[in-house]
């Protein structure tokens, strides 16, 4: 087990490893050779014991845990090597005019970038990372997400995005690409002069507003949530409130989609729906209690389960489209015996006029959902056309269905029942058509097609009337 030393640099103090303090010493000692004894020399040193305590503090919080060999190289590759020091007074020293004063005393830090700060945050340090790269401070960008979420809620879902691209500053190196600007110089001074200033002022009117938020969006995501969990595991409760009872009957949902389908369309609008409410839950409770551990992973689970279930929802929605791919037709065709009497009548049965009773719950091209003695109905009118001056009495049903294929859409077809029935110039002919063993909705039609003989009139029941198609 290495020794450790407590040392005080720059005010901070901190445990050190007995190799680590070794390195550190020597490095101190060499800048200060090389920089000499002059005042500005002295400030100079200052200024990285300053910048050094700083970055060993960023990954060492306290004393319990001692710095390392390692952290000290990681520092000193940061701020660069005494040679890379330029002596005040050299010859050939360069000066800035205007505001920046002397700048090359000391040597140019690594192109800045932008980082989340996890000293100086509110929720995942995505403000005060770009105050940072833009020098304005945190403050101004809280105080543009806030407004801009009161009145655009789209801003949360741009700062959630920002949380997981930007990557939190941990390293010393990475801080230091964060802050910019290289150490002792005047604008480095500057913000470390200000900055407890600042965030002592802002922080305190950001801290009152980001718990008000909270709450905001505790209150308003849980009710939400709690809206959306009834809805889905009650939806034939909540549906039947809605529509009342006497017009919505459990299991509506099977004339549309398969079993799997159903799973897998309301698990996926469960989680596409879900997942937003309770991020805004996990943020309000942020901006409530600032818990600091596990933000990034549970955004990040949390998106992957967005996905996933917009992914559900897509596979769902591509399914059920591909069951309307292919359309094919069932025909049969009969021949009917000519009356004697000059007119032929055609009225509709009486057992098809049983499935137009009962409640009307939905219609879609022609097909219809009916609740009947607390069962569901699916039905539809066919489309009758009337071909005279033919040599023969015949009559021609084509059934139409879709699928997802050939087969499946004639088994579909094949489900779909109509009648008819001769007695000498009597025609009954089923004024609805239904589809047997509760099948699904994949547009089905029937089209019945009455060639007449010469010199023979057709009369249709007033109830008939509107199901005949009328030569343009």
């Amino acid at each position: 087990m290495k020794k450790t030393l407590h040392i005080n640099l720059a005010g901070h103090v901190f445990s050190i490893e007995e190799d680590a303090f070794e390195r550190l010493d020597t490095y101190l000692k060499s800048v200060e050779a090389r920089l000499g004894n002059s005042d500005e020399a002295q400030e100079t040193l200052e200024d990285i014991n300053l910048r050094m305590a700083e970055l060993f503090r960023g990954v060492h919080r306290d004393a319990s845990s001692p710095v390392t060999l390692t952290d000290v190289e990681d520092v000193i590759g940061t701020l660069g090597a005494p040679e890379d020091y330029e002596v005040p007074g050299d010859e050939d020293q360069e000066t800035w005019q205007g505001e920046e004063e002397k700048t090359t005393s000391y040597p140019i830090g690594p192109r800045k970038q932008l980082f989340r700060d996890p000293d100086d945050r509110v929720l995942g340090g995505v403000c005060s990372g770009l105050g940072h790269y833009f020098n304005t401070g945190p403050a101004l960008f809280r105080l543009l997400f806030i407004i801009a979420t009161l009145f655009y809620g789209s801003s949360l879902l741009i700062y959630i995005i920002l949380w997981i691209a930007i990557p939190k500053a941990i390293t010393v190196q990475q801080r230091i690409m964060m802050m910019g600007g290289a150490p002792g110089s005047d604008s480095w001074r500057r913000r470390q002069a200000n900055k407890s200033v600042v965030n002592t002022s802002t922080n305190g009117v950001v801290r009152v507003i980001a718990v008000i938020a909270g709450l905001i969006l505790v209150l308003f995501s849980f009710g939400l949530l709690v809206t959306l969990i009834m809805t889905l595991s009650l939806s034939e409760v909540v549906f039947g409130l809605l529509f009342s009872e006497s017009t919505w009957v459990p299991g509506i949902g099977h004339f549309f989609l398969m079993p799997w389908q159903e799973v897998l369309g309301y698990t996926g609008l469960a989680l596409t729906l879900g997942m937003p409410l309770l991020v805004l839950f996990y943020l309000g409770m942020h901006l409530i209690f600032q818990f600091r551990r596990g933000g990034t992973a549970f955004l990040v689970t949390s998106l992957v389960l967005w996905l996933l279930g917009t992914g559900m929802l897509m596979y769902t929605g591509m399914s059920v489209a591909r069951g309307f791919t292919r359309s094919m037709d069932v025909q049969k065709s009969e021949m009917l015996e000519i009356p004697a009497s000059d007119t032929i009548y055609v009225q509709p049965s009486k057992s098809s006029l049983e499935l137009g009773d009962g409640v009307h719950i939905f219609s879609k091209d022609g097909i219809s959902v009916r609740k009947q003695d607390e069962n569901l109905v699916l039905t539809g009118s066919p489309r009758i056309d009337v071909e005279s001056g033919r040599q023969n009495f015949r009559i021609k049903v084509e059934k139409s269905a879709r699928g997802k294929n050939s087969e499946s859409a004639v088994a579909n077809a094949n489900k779909i029942e109509y009648f008819y029935l001769q007695d000498d110039s009597l025609l009954l002919l089923d004024r609805y058509f239904s589809i047997q063993n509760v099948g699904l909705f994949r547009h089905q039609q029937v089209d019945v097609t009455l060639e007449v003989p010469e010199n023979k009139e057709v009369k249709f029941d007033e109830r008939l009337e509107s199901l005949i198609v009328k030569d343009e």
